[in-house]
């Protein structure tokens, strides 16, 4: 009953997409891997952005006449696949299924300025894994891939791009942005691949020329705001690895509670209290020696913060890009373990709210120290006052932990 229940919605959406005018993209792109501590050791490039890495994308965006779309400027939505050959041996290739928005900002005769962020899957042909000598497997990471753990990983693209449409249903395009490969710390070793790159596009739309579609303003309707504000509250859960020898998984979850002013039927503004519990900084017997355990305490897992949550809005999807700051966090009394170790205080630090941390570098050597973090958050709004939600949280450029739960708005 289940799967008769899912093919047919499946059925009924692809029949609307496919009733809707498609844009066809294919694009070659060329960038580098921002450098951290993993990806210059397999390289031997100290401190150096490693290019080239090479790829191609193939995708199709939809335009259907949905409400939640024409308020983003008649936007699209849209499925792609990404082609990635970085600049070593150990690193592999990516092969990446994704889904996006297709977001116009700006929309001219002769030219089209927009953002595409995305979501998917990247499957690596090189891992830890299958990189390393058997008899080293847990045991070393010389001569093998140290920064992905696992075959299949999170996938986010990322995207500004620019439009030129030069003849009847044809546009060339260049793009940039940002390209993140991680498993979330689901499977240790895994400090993942940021990728920065530049794309140079060819579309085509088979029902319609981009330069008339150009011409023709955008019905903008907008759904009145029934309200100025909202409530929630939240609560995730899922596992991390923490340390590739010991191969053990913790538990990971956070509870939250925010408000929300709709300033606009896409966009709402929030702020709320995040708390924050992982298990790995519990005292137990095992090779990981990151955190001073031999000091540790009954709080040691818990930390407590206050984000600002600004909240793009699509229909009964949310996309919200949360930036906190810790209130309560013992973690930084206990990092770095080489300082925390030796110290006077018996093996923790004295520090305050905000203090001084190596920003550039914490992120990509996967540091767990510093009072900030940020969150991005993906809601889908069922009846009854509930919503579902997966998180990822992150230390800068460091994916610390991805979660799935369930929340209550008003």
């Amino acid at each position: 009953m289940r799967k008769s229940l899912f093919i047919l919605l499946f059925i009924s959406v692809a029949l609307q997409l496919l009733a809707v005018e498609v844009d066809y993209r294919l694009s070659g792109r060329a960038g580098w891997i921002m450098p951290d501590g993993k990806v210059d050791k397999m390289t031997n490039q100290q401190g150096k952005w490693i290019a080239p890495a090479m790829g191609a994308d193939f995708s199709a965006t939809f335009h259907p006449h949905w409400l939640a779309l024409q308020q983003w400027n008649g936007a699209g939505v849209g499925v792609g696949f990404s082609y990635w050959h970085l600049p070593h041996d150990l690193l592999g290739q990516a092969f990446a299924p994704y889904t996006y928005m297709d977001i116009p900002l700006v929309k001219l005769q002769h030219f089209v300025l927009g953002l595409r962020p995305g979501v998917g899957a990247a499957f690596m042909t090189k891992t830890y894994q299958n990189t390393v000598a058997e008899k080293d497997l847990y045991n070393s990471l010389n001569n093998a891939n140290q920064s992905i753990g696992s075959v299949t990983n999170l996938y986010f693209p990322e995207m500004l791009y620019m439009d030129f449409p030069i003849a009847k249903g044809w546009a060339v395009g260049i793009s940039g942005g940002w390209y993140h490969i991680s498993n979330g710390s689901l499977r240790q070793p895994n400090s993942g691949y940021n990728l920065f790159a530049a794309e140079l596009a060819l579309r085509y739309s088979p029902t319609q020329s981009p330069i008339a579609n150009s011409q023709s303003p955008i019905t903008n309707s907008q759904s009145p705001i029934a309200k100025r504000w909202s409530f929630i509250a939240s609560a995730t859960a899922s596992g991390r690895q923490v340390y590739y020898r010991d191969q053990q998984t913790f538990f990971v979850g956070s509870m939250h509670a925010a408000a929300y002013w709709h300033a606009h039927p896409i966009f709402h503004l929030g702020g709320g209290v995040d708390v924050f519990y992982d298990g790995a900084y519990v005292q137990r017997d095992t090779y990981f020696q990151k955190t001073n355990l031999a000091a540790a305490q009954a709080g040691d897992c818990w930390r407590v913060g206050v984000s600002v949550q600004p909240t793009f809005v699509v229909g009964d999807f949310s996309l919200g890009l949360h930036l906190g700051a810790y209130m309560y966090d013992p973690v930084k009394e206990l990092e770095p373990y080489s300082e925390a170790i030796v110290s006077p205080t018996g093996g923790r630090l004295d520090k305050p709210i905000f203090y001084a941390y190596d920003i550039l570098n914490a992120g990509s050597a996967g540091y767990p120290d510093g009072w900030m973090y940020t969150s991005v958050v993906l809601r889908y709004r069922l009846p009854w006052h509930i919503f579902l939600q997966a998180m990822m949280k992150s230390h800068l450029t460091k994916v610390e932990f991805v979660s799935l739960g369930i929340g209550f708005y008003y």
